[in-house]
């Protein structure tokens, strides 16, 4: 099979899958195999996603909603983009680094991180701190494990051969660990972003009038089954958009990965 048929097989198989599952649905629903409490038909959805798109939910507009749920999980996996990056380097290259946050760390990790909120609550109530704390810890650890990971997979003949050439501390940094510790840490961005807006939906629904897990609890409550289907696909586009981007970033940027 040529690269050219490979690639538009893949591509009509990636947009038929949906079409079938929304296919089923609507099947289903139609012909009462649920009902619409339990599951609304696709029509409904579409009418429910165009009514908040038109008139907001709860006395906000949809893109106060939208904004809300993206600047929490913005800011939050930011730094923990960022700490998580360089701390990983940090312990994958200096083994003293590493032994400051092994237990720390790995004590933190088995901890689901919906079990801290109680705790973020009592130190800092419900408001957006505590959001994007608990946000913040479930994909800093990913991060940084991955990103350690990457610095432990170096060769140490490629460093050694670095050294032998003349290379300062710095160019073995930039040209040796940091490219090939590359495909990990982008593996784990990609995995921090699904799990970071996991976390946003349970930290959403702790309070507050605003974000896309508040009209997911909120309709919920009043059996509105149809927005709570439109909360729960716009978090899934949302996680779409951001994990197609990272691909395409990584694409890029590790361009090499997985090649010969």
């Amino acid at each position: 099979m040529s690269p050219g048929t490979e690639r538009r097989l893949y591509w009509t198989i990636a947009i038929a899958s949906p079409l079938a599952i929304l296919a089923l649905w609507y099947v289903g629903t139609a012909h009462g195999f649920a009902t619409p409490v339990i599951l609304p038909s696709p029509g409904t959805v579409i009418g429910a996603f165009v009514d908040i798109l038109r008139n907001g939910y709860s006395g906000g507009s949809f893109l106060s909603h939208l904004w809300a749920s993206v600047q929490r999980i913005l800011v939050a996996y930011s730094v923990a983009v960022v700490l998580g990056i360089v701390l990983g380097l940090l312990r994958g290259r200096y083994r003293l680094v590493d032994a400051v946050f092994l237990v720390p760390a790995e004590v933190l990790r088995p901890i689901p991180p919906l079990g801290i909120i109680p705790l973020l609550i009592l130190w800092f109530g419900i408001g957006e701190l505590s959001k994007m704390l608990v946000i913040f810890l479930s994909v800093f650890l990913i991060v940084m494990l991955n990103t350690q990971a990457g610095v432990r997979s170096v060769r140490p003949d490629s460093i050694r051969a670095a050294l032998s050439l003349g290379a300062s501390p710095f160019q073995v940094f930039r040209y040796v660990i940091f490219p090939s510790a590359l495909p990990h840490i982008m593996t784990g961005l990609r995995i921090g972003i699904g799990t970071g807006l996991t976390i946003l939906v349970a930290a959403e629904l702790l309070g507050g009038d605003r974000g896309l897990g508040f009209i997911i609890l909120d309709a919920s409550n009043f059996f509105r089954t149809k927005d709570v289907f439109v909360g729960i696909v716009l978090i899934g586009l949302l996680g779409l958009a951001c994990d197609r981007g990272l691909q395409w970033i990584s694409r890029r940027l590790v361009h090499w990965d997985g090649k010969p």
